[in-house]
């Protein structure tokens, strides 16, 4: 059992704390928000000691999770690492590159467990792709939903799409050549919806919708290989697979008809809550019981591509550009 705390009790951080709550891995030791009436609120259904400083919980805890806004991850990931705490912390880890490089390095040092929390990454669904994926050529994938004020001011690539970016990099592990993006603002002051499309070696295209301005919500992917179209629902976790698909023509009386000819398969697909996954993951490799899933230069990689797609879309460098990451 590891003896946490948790930094942030927003959204996220509820949620954080509902599970930590609950599992025998974590010994939840205090909660730290800047907001008193937060604090308050948390204080009237649980029963942990809570702060308005972080820095109090730092003699008390082995490892913490950082839900606080973006902003503050650099500098709260930062005494936590250099006080030798574990770290798991929000996406994104930061807004620079190399300040999120520089926390890893921290960590690597003094041999402490960094992570990013890339709750996609434990979607039942999404652990299944590398047993069915080999050499995509098209992939795309939608994210969307309705409009929220809360988050007007967030940006929709480091919010929304970084999980799509992260899981498509792991997914096709090649060199992107180039990257297009294009987005409008509707409600907000920073775009609300964005189409982008990723370039890898060998011709592999990765097209990627995400929007805050769309009543319907939808999280799904598809993957076109030779031989199969892999369709993803991110909400209920499942995988259809529809393989060895022919497409031909059929003469009616009237009209030109189109048939397509395929054999389909529903995958089993082991499901639980992906946050409590990713939690019992970090917690796991805290013991020692487990290694990262992922690399640090993948987490960096997810990271440095987010940050150029949201460069693109505002603006800064028009909106394509041709690089190798």
């Amino acid at each position: 059992m590891v003896k946490t705390g948790i930094i942030g009790l927003g959204r996220m951080g509820r949620y954080h704390l509902n599970l930590n709550d609950e599992m025998a891995e974590s010994d939840l030791q205090m909660l730290c928000d800047a907001d008193s009436s937060v604090r308050d609120a948390v204080a009237k259904s649980y029963n942990y000691q809570t702060t308005g400083d972080f820095n109090e919980m730092l003699s008390k805890v082995e490892a913490v999770t950082v839900a606080a806004p973006t902003k503050h991850h650099y500098e709260i990931a930062k005494k936590c690492l250099e006080s030798g705490k574990h770290v798991l912390v929000e996406k994104p880890i930061t807004t620079n590159i190399e300040q999120a490089t520089e926390l890893f390095d921290i960590a690597e040092k003094k041999k402490l467990v960094l992570q990013i929390g890339h709750v996609e990454r434990f979607n039942g669904a999404v652990q299944e792709l590398d047993n069915i994926t080999d050499d995509p050529y098209l992939i795309e994938s939608r994210r969307v939903g309705p409009y929220n004020p809360n988050f007007k001011n967030d940006s929709i690539v480091l919010d929304l799409m970084i999980h799509d970016i992260d899981i498509i990099l792991n997914m096709v592990n090649k060199n992107i050549t180039s990257i297009q993006a294009h987005g409008n603002c509707v409600y907000s002051p920073l775009p609300d919806f964005a189409t982008v499309t990723i370039q890898f070696e060998d011709n592999c295209v990765a097209n990627i919708l995400v929007s805050r301005v769309t009543q319907k919500k939808d999280r799904t992917m598809s993957i076109s290989q030779k031989g199969a179209f892999i369709y993803l629902d991110y909400t209920t976790q499942d995988i259809n697979i529809y393989r060895e698909a022919k497409e031909g023509k059929e003469l009616g009386i009237k009209e030109l008809k189109y048939k397509n000819e395929y054999s389909y398969e529903k995958l089993f697909v082991y499901k639980d809550n992906p946050l409590k996954m990713e939690i019992k993951h970090f917690l796991d490799c805290v013991t020692g019981k487990q290694c990262r899933n992922v690399t640090v230069e993948h987490e960096l990689r997810s990271l440095k591509v987010a940050l150029k797609v949201d460069e693109l879309l505002t603006g800064a460098n028009g909106n394509k550009i041709e690089v190798k990451v």
